[in-house]
């Protein structure tokens, strides 16, 4: 039997070694381009395993066929006996010739298995963005997605700071404080924080604070004062228990203007420490993120107000972003409400001062490339900024970039579970990618923090797409009453898609007049004439009576598959395909569209958004309970 030596003798004269180093190399370097290649072509999470199990499965083989075959210039043969002698003069050789070979081998194999290994790190990571249902995510992320009721935290809300300055013109200071102040809680994990829009409700309104507390499902409120005159400043605050409304805590903080962070922080940790919570912060962190410039934050706090409001007044809230930024261009929190303005701009185009036509491919891209700046400014100053993520995660997603979308949201949510913004846009984004199910959970996580308009137009039509219609006809109905200023415009017309999905043509006809009134009057006898008079199922409607029907819903196509015209439906879906994300990403996983998945024309529909071959995974398949 030959020694050891001899045989690593043999496997230097076959060329193991060499073939041993290159396929590791090798398969190292493929393992790393197959990963982008993955996300630009929208592959499935399981290709890189393939990827790599393939090339894992390859070396043994490589190996044996290096052993048995060797290249000659007359082609492949099986490789010989050795030669007498030449076993010898292998051994016969010094070290250091010896042995290059042999390590050259090592390191190829190390470098496949790291290779590997970057890919279990890189296939559980991803697992946690794009697999399953948000339930299944780890740490933080799964605390975001527990409902209040079950939350261990102690749980607070921050009541609307009522505006004593002498004229009584300083209302949206006072609400910016009270907001800043939220922020600032909101920032200590250890409290379940109630969100603005639900706190806000209460404003102006005398009512007994068990009863406030209750209604917002917490355990504690925060109400103050806030005195602005000239550069002093007045801010009083108290803390009480909302089971039986006794004061816990308060205090009045009597500063110069530019003293607005530090009493932030110092209501924030009073609080905490009365309910007994650690501030989980590390040596040199703080609560707050200020500004040198208090103007600056004058201006943020303006633009914050304009930005809950939503329609129109977006654009303005840009402009108040972007005074601010110019007076403090180190100030993340003003970088990052520029980035979210900017990448909502063209939901709520055009603007006041531009071109009264709707929005176009050139207007979607000079958005999204102004967001993505900015949103990419607030994370170099402060990586932690959940907004700036939340800002980028809608701009990746706005542009069908899928892969970094969705880790933008999950970071997002990973550095501020409450982040009501963070959750509506995941739930958007899933809606988006066919994930309805998973949507609907984050959906009705944004409702349980902030039960707003935007948040119950959203809810709405991802239920709509979950073939979930009496669930999306109450949030949509509760979205319009509350939606009073119809800052929210699409909410009415998703309203009457599921009238049409129910066979409800009666309330889908009201509602469809009062848009026709309100936006194309001249259209209205038509209309009248045309839509039907009664309840009826879609099968006993005649389709050629709308044939000539205006196009005012949002998803016409979903009713003309409602009325049995298919090919109709795929021409008016055709004539969006070019357009921006709002033109049909958000309906193209609705049950109506479900007899056409399999048709080449839907799935070059799907390919243009980087979907190909996707399905839609809703609520029942998840088996998620309706609430």
């Amino acid at each position: 039997m030959k020694s050891y030596q001899e045989f690593f003798a043999e496997l230097k004269r076959r060329h193991v070694f060499r073939v041993a180093a290159v396929y590791g190399i090798v398969s190292f370097g493929l393992i790393q381009f197959a990963e982008p290649l993955a996300q630009a072509l929208l592959l499935p999470d399981v290709f890189l395993t393939y990827v790599a199990a393939v090339l894992l499965l390859g070396f043994p083989l490589a190996l044996v066929l290096a052993w048995a075959f060797e290249v000659t210039p007359d082609g492949v043969r099986k490789t010989v006996d050795a030669a007498p002698g030449v076993i010898e003069e292998i051994l016969a050789q010094p070290a250091s010739k010896r042995w290059p070979a042999g390590l050259m081998a090592l390191v190829g194999v190390i470098a496949m298995i790291a290779g590997a290994a970057w890919v279990g790190r890189q296939t559980a990571s991803t697992s946690q963005v794009s697999g399953g249902a948000p339930e299944e995510l780890p740490g933080t992320i799964r605390l975001a997605y527990v409902a209040p009721a079950d939350d261990p935290r102690p749980s607070i809300a921050v009541l609307p700071f009522a505006d004593m300055s002498r004229e009584g013109d300083q209302e949206y200071f006072s609400d910016g404080i009270t907001e800043e102040l939220l922020n600032t809680l909101a920032r200590i994990r250890q409290l379940r924080v109630a969100a603005r829009t639900s706190a806000f409700a209460f404003k102006d309104r005398q009512l007994d604070v068990r009863q406030v507390g209750d209604s917002l499902g917490v355990g504690y409120l925060i109400e103050g004062s806030v005195r602005k005159s000239g550069n002093r400043l007045r801010i009083t605050a108290q803390l009480i228990d909302a089971a039986d409304g006794s004061h816990l805590w308060s205090d009045q903080y009597d500063r110069e203007l530019d003293d607005v962070f530090a009493i932030q922080t110092e209501i924030a940790e009073a609080i905490a420490a009365q309910l007994r919570v650690p501030l989980g912060l590390g040596e040199g962190e703080t609560l707050v993120t200020p500004t040198g410039d208090l103007e600056a934050y004058d201006l943020y706090l303006e633009g914050r107000a304009r930005m809950r409001e939503r329609g129109s007044s977006v654009f303005e809230a840009s402009r108040f972003f972007e005074s601010a930024v110019a007076r403090d261009s180190g100030w993340a929190p003003a970088w990052a409400g520029l980035a979210e303005s900017l990448a909502l701009r063209p939901y709520y185009g055009p603007g006041p001062d531009e071109p009264q036509v709707r929005p176009d491919s050139a207007y979607w891209a000079r958005s999204l490339d102004a967001a993505e700046v900015a949103a990419r400014r607030a994370l170099e100053l402060d990586n932690d900024n959940a907004s700036a993520a939340v800002a980028l995660g809608n701009v990746l997603r706005d542009r069908w970039d899928w892969v970094p979308a969705e880790a933008s949201y999950v970071r997002a949510l990973a550095l501020d579970p409450d982040n009501v913004e963070a959750h509506q846009q995941y739930a958007e984004f899933l809606a988006y990618v066919g994930r309805s199910g998973e949507a609907l959970v984050a959906a009705r996580r944004a409702l349980a923090l902030d039960r707003s308009p935007i948040r119950l137009n959203v809810a709405g039509y991802i239920a709509l797409e979950d073939a979930r219609y009496e669930e999306a006809i109450e949030y949509m109905a509760e979205g319009i009453s509350l939606d009073t200023e119809s800052n929210i415009p699409w909410i009415r017309g998703n309203l009457v898609s599921a009238y049409v999905n129910t066979g409800q043509w009666l309330a889908a006809r009201e509602l469809a007049l009062g848009l026709i009134r309100d936006f194309a009057p001249e259209l209205l006898d038509e209309v009248l004439r045309t839509w039907p008079a009664e309840d009826t199922s879609p099968a006993e409607l005649n389709p050629d009576q709308f044939t000539d029907i205006p196009i005012f819903l949002d998803s016409p196509s979903a009713m003309w598959m409602e009325l049995g015209r298919p090919e109709r439906s795929l021409e008016q879906l055709e004539r969006l395909r070019d357009e921006p994300p709002f033109g049909f990403s958000n309906i193209l996983f609705s049950p109506a569209f479900d007899s056409l998945r399999d048709d080449p024309r839907f799935q070059e529909l799907l390919r243009i958004r980087g979907l190909e071959g996707r399905r839609p995974i809703r609520s029942t398949s998840l088996e998620q309970p309706a609430p």
